[in-house]
């Protein structure tokens, strides 16, 4: 048979086949364009995936063979070949893409069964599921965290409480280390400056200046009128030796009293001359105390304190001042010419040393609130010393004026301080002895020396309602000498013998 025919007959074949392939071309630019559009929209099917059907929503690669589109393109070998190991091929390839790219939830791909484009989308929807599991964790674990703040915030508050309650118990005096102080209630009798009515302190804590007044004629005498006696009140009658100590006249000023009223400013309402101890005030307790200078030039810390003398023709710095001026105490404040503290023996006993942190007051800063009771005022002038008397003295030219301030010296032995700042100590009698139960101690006498201003224009400081009554006289001593110093100042007196600024070793 010619050739020819055969020819005329596979033109045609030809040109299909020609414009077959050019579609088939055409299509998988297009395909592969889409395909490239869902990589960066993250479909995750991919390229391979739109060649070989695996976006179809069954996922099957098998059924999209390019058996049929071999077919289609003609019986040709070589188009046979080209579709059917083409596409054949890509779709192997495809099958192994999809399993490889979808063959897990983890990765959010797809799920495990390699599906394509809408399992991928399954797998965006448990990404969002994943998504908000793990912002509910975070929000528990939050409130979690917000409720264990809570709770720690809760437990400092309650460690900061019990610390402060520590604290304050501290502060109350239920430290173990604090001294074990007289807790002072206020006593049903008001016992010189210790205040037996706090309401009414707290109502008006500064009360009586309204009835402040200058001292009367009937406050003074001529040291002349005087008879003659040696001694009045209680107290200062001497056996045996003595022991003295020099802290100078006057080393400070204040009206505090940290005895009768403990952490109170101007809680006595007058000034006092201070020596010995240069710390002294409201808020003095054994500790500020034992810590404190001394004005003593044997280094005894004791604190030893009496209410200071004015010249009411001059005028002090505290004129417009609490416990000066303001209380009716006005005046240049008189500065001791010579301050003796001296500690002597009494009756027919030996004395003990006096022990350490011993309070003792002498005097009565309410004498005429309290009908005189506790009154132990003594006045002199140098030169007639035996002319003692409980009235200002207008001493003659040339001599001085000279206070007297004897103190208690029988001891019960066991009290350091009571409640109203006596009852542990009590003066011996007449002979100078003390009570068989009672353990006599050193007497301790204070003689302070003044320039006398003329005439009637001098007084002592004093409560605004005690208006300067030369009875209100008083003073107030706390020991804090070393046991050393106690022990070599007893033993000199029981040995007859005159010592002075005993150091403190003894």
């Amino acid at each position: 048979m010619p050739r020819r025919g055969r020819h005329r007959s596979s033109l045609p074949t030809r040109l299909i086949a020609a414009v077959a392939a050019l579609l088939v071309t055409l299509g998988v630019v297009m395909v592969a364009g889409n395909a490239a559009a869902s990589d960066e929209a993250g479909d995750g099917g991919g390229i391979l995936s739109s060649l070989t059907g695996g976006s179809s929503d069954d996922g099957s690669g098998d059924d999209d063979g390019g058996g049929d589109s071999s077919g289609d393109s003609g019986g040709d070998d070589s188009s046979g070949d080209s579709g059917g190991d083409g596409e054949g091929g890509d779709q192997g390839s495809g099958q192994d893409a999809s399993d490889e790219e979808g063959s897990g939830t983890e990765d959010g791909s797809g799920t495990e069964d390699g599906s394509g484009t809408e399992d991928g989308r399954q797998g965006d929807g448990q990404d969002d599921r994943r998504e908000q599991d793990r912002d509910e964790q975070q929000d528990d674990q939050q409130a979690d965290d917000g409720e264990n703040a809570d709770a720690d915030a809760d437990q400092a508050r309650q460690d900061d409480g019990q610390e402060n309650g520590q604290e304050n118990g501290r502060e109350n005096g239920q430290d173990d280390g604090r001294s074990d102080r007289v807790d002072r209630q206020r006593p049903a009798e008001d016992v010189g400056e210790v205040q037996s009515a706090p309401n009414a302190a707290a109502a008006d804590p500064f009360p009586g200046r309204a009835e402040a007044a200058p001292a009367g004629p009937e406050d003074y005498v001529d040291i002349a009128d005087v008879e003659p006696s040696g001694n009045i009140g209680e107290g200062g009658v001497f056996s045996r030796g003595s022991y003295t100590v020099d802290c100078g006249v006057s080393d400070h000023n204040n009206s505090d009293n940290y005895m009768a009223a403990p952490g109170k400013r101007n809680g006595a309402q007058h000034v006092h001359d201070y020596v010995g101890n240069r710390t002294t005030d409201a808020d003095s307790d054994e500790r500020s105390l034992e810590q404190g200078a001394t004005s003593c030039v044997n280094g005894d810390q004791s604190t030893f304190f009496w209410p200071v003398v004015r010249d009411l023709n001059g005028t002090g710095p505290d004129a417009d001042a609490d416990g000066g001026g303001r209380d009716g105490n006005v005046g240049a404040i008189l500065e001791p010419r010579s301050a003796q503290l001296s500690f002597r023996g009494h009756g027919d006993r030996e004395v003990e040393p006096m022990p350490a942190h011993l309070m003792i007051i002498m005097g009565n800063a309410k004498a005429g609130a309290q009908d005189q009771k506790n009154v132990n005022a003594k006045y002199t002038c140098t030169g007639q010393e035996d002319r003692v008397t409980d009235r200002y003295p207008i001493c003659g030219p040339g001599s001085q004026l000279v206070r007297f301030l004897d103190y208690p010296s029988c001891w019960d032995g066991e009290n350091l301080e009571t409640e109203d700042l006596r009852s542990h100590m009590t003066f011996p009698d007449a002979q100078g002895n003390c009570e068989r139960d009672e353990v006599p101690v050193p007497a301790l006498r204070i003689t302070l020396t003044y320039d006398q201003p003329d005439g009637r224009s001098f007084s002592i400081d004093s409560f605004p309602n005690e208006q300067h009554d030369p009875r209100t006289d008083h003073s107030d001593y706390e020991n804090l000498a070393t046991e050393a110093q106690s022990q070599r100042g007893a033993d000199c007196i029981n040995a007859g013998q005159q010592c002075a600024n005993i150091p403190r070793e003894g």
